[in-house]
């Protein structure tokens, strides 16, 4: 993908260290993959931690945002995932985030391919 790794990796950091601080007591695991689909290339960051609740995922970019998991017990100061919203969108990507309480979540960054490079 063509994109700023700086960037990325502060993303990336940000993604798993939420996985990590959100992490069920046993068995947990994150899972990284990648999916190719017609002009997109789709990073894929998935975990079996406590999940979001559903009432709870609309907000998890906003400013500020803890939600219940964040003001549980965890340090959260509702800044990591709005930043990292911001930082995408200013690479020119999309971010998705898709979770079910006490089961998963899953989240997309999803990279257009450029044009740019095509040999004609």
């Amino acid at each position: 993908v063509l994109t700023d790794g700086k960037w990325l990796k502060f993303i990336l950091n940000q993604i798993i260290a939420n996985s990590l601080k959100y992490q069920r007591e046993k068995g947990a695991f994150i899972e990284i993959r990648t999916k190719q689909m017609n002009q997109q290339t789709l990073l894929i960051v998935r975990d079996n931690g406590i999940g979001i609740k559903s009432s709870e995922l609309a907000r998890v970019f906003d400013k500020s945002f803890t939600g219940s998991n964040g003001r549980g017990g965890a340090s959260s100061t509702g800044m990591g995932l709005y930043l990292c919203k911001k930082l995408i969108l200013k690479l020119g990507h999309e971010i998705t985030i898709t979770s079910k309480e006490n089961e998963f979540t899953e989240v997309t960054i999803i990279f257009s391919h450029s044009d740019f490079y095509q040999v004609l």
